[in-house]
């Protein structure tokens, strides 16, 4: 089955169920978004993931982050695979010691969460992009656009200063790594 890459390229509160938060995963050759509907603590771990942020004692996931090194074993990637009965089916593949691969079914935002954690590959079907796709306007720092991937490094270093001057962090921390990242490619 083919397979693409996806990342995360915005989390916010769903306006349609409360209580809820939708995570968009975007690829990055065709920008194909796929939607996904999560729940606050899921939210909450991804975006502790998202953001490296240190908590004073370990989540969920990163306690299982951690048992996982103790076994000399990483999420080498995830894939969510397929929605059945209206869940998507996600599996977490763990490799141990370059040697042995395991898979391991799991929730989508758990199996996201992980791999945040690990700086692992997201991957998707490709069918399942295809079908499940959506076009979504998400406005970043009062932009229509959509992935950091369309700014300049020019624009991106004002809008860092804005979100900054909002008190916006968490949307510093991963405008300065696209930063970051794009200086580091350009030399």
């Amino acid at each position: 089955m083919e397979m693409v890459e996806v990342f995360v390229v915005a989390m916010s509160p769903s306006v349609n169920s409360p209580g809820k938060f939708a995570l968009i995963l975007e690829d990055e050759e065709k920008k194909r978004r796929f939607p996904l509907l999560i729940g606050e603590a899921e939210a909450l771990s991804i975006g502790v993931a998202l953001e490296k942020i240190k908590t004073q004692r370990p989540l969920t996931h990163d306690l299982f982050v951690d048992v996982m090194r103790l076994f000399d074993a990483k999420v080498d990637h995830i894939w969510i695979k397929e929605e059945r009965d209206n869940i998507f089916r996600s599996e977490v593949v763990l490799r141990q010691s370059e040697a042995k691969e395991y898979r391991v079914d799991s929730r989508t935002s758990d199996a996201i969460a992980l791999a945040l954690r690990f700086e692992s590959p997201i991957m998707i079907s490709v069918l399942l992009l295809e079908e499940k796709q959506v076009e979504l306007d998400i406005f970043v720092g009062g932009s229509n656009r959509t992935s950091y991937s369309s700014y300049t490094l020019e624009e991106l270093e004002r809008l860092l200063h804005n979100v900054l001057e909002k008190e916006d962090y968490k949307s510093a921390v991963r405008i300065r790594e696209v930063i970051a990242t794009r200086k580091k490619a350009n030399g």
